[in-house]
């Protein structure tokens, strides 16, 4: 990734790939709590994507450290939610933008998925394997 094009590149693809007919969808990802502006990106992007897929930030090893050292230099004031998220697992934050997205969307016409939860979802993936 870190060598991937620019959003300003991603998203003139995007739009050319739409205005030759061919099915755009933007990933959203990842989401960073009361920090990426879901409805502004849709806003500024609708009128050249098909369909949003959103996925919520997921720390895992190495990288929990780093980010909330980042938000604790750069978002002070959002701090206390990181934690409670990525320390105390409490998910509240996430349930409840999982259904301020799903309303949006729905009242707004804008095909979605919701990615959230991934790590639920490689859990039941491997259940379902068993």
């Amino acid at each position: 990734m870190d060598k991937a094009s620019n959003i300003f590149n991603r998203l003139k693809t995007l739009q050319t790939l739409y205005q030759n007919n061919i099915k755009t969808v933007l990933f959203m990802s990842p989401i960073f709590p009361k920090i990426t502006d879901y409805r502004l990106i849709i806003e500024r992007t609708r009128y050249f994507v098909n369909e949003y897929w959103f996925e919520n930030l997921n720390l895992r090893g190495s990288y929990k450290l780093p980010i909330l050292k980042y938000i604790k230099k750069y978002y002070p004031q959002h701090l206390d939610l990181y934690q409670q998220i990525y320390i105390h697992k409490n998910f509240d934050f996430w349930d409840k933008l999982i259904l301020e997205i799903k309303n949006y969307c729905e009242r707004n016409s804008i095909s979605y998925i919701n990615c959230f939860h991934h790590d639920r979802f490689i859990k039941n993936k491997d259940k379902n394997r068993e």
